[in-house]
């Protein structure tokens, strides 16, 4: 019984190792300063990225808002709006820091 658990545990190891880089090459995910990427670069990289990348990233830039404005709730037609809201300014001033562009259409007083 010992082998057979010592057995296992090192083909579980060994395919791990062997699936982690051709994981990490097939999603070929990078990590986002989302201080210093603007609107123009956002917009470009959200274009080449699959629907639920985006949507990663806009739960992502939602939930900094949310810390930035201690609303803790997740309203999804608010989320659905803020999103529009976003991409229309980011497509008319792509040289602002896409985090300025989030706070100003994100965040109501």
């Amino acid at each position: 019984m010992k082998h057979s658990l010592i057995t296992a545990a090192l083909c579980m190891s060994a395919s791990l190792l062997i699936s982690a880089p051709v994981l990490a090459k097939k999603t070929q995910m990078q990590n986002i300063d989302f201080g210093a990427i603007t609107c123009g670069e956002f917009m470009q990289e959200m274009s080449k990225s699959s629907s639920e990348d985006v949507g990663v990233v806009l739960m992502w830039i939602d939930g900094y808002l949310s810390g930035i404005s201690g609303d803790t709730v997740l309203n999804w037609k608010n989320l659905e709006q803020f999103s529009t809201d976003l991409v229309a300014y980011c497509g008319s001033k792509p040289d602002v820091k896409v985090l300025d562009a989030a706070e100003e259409v994100g965040i109501s007083e």
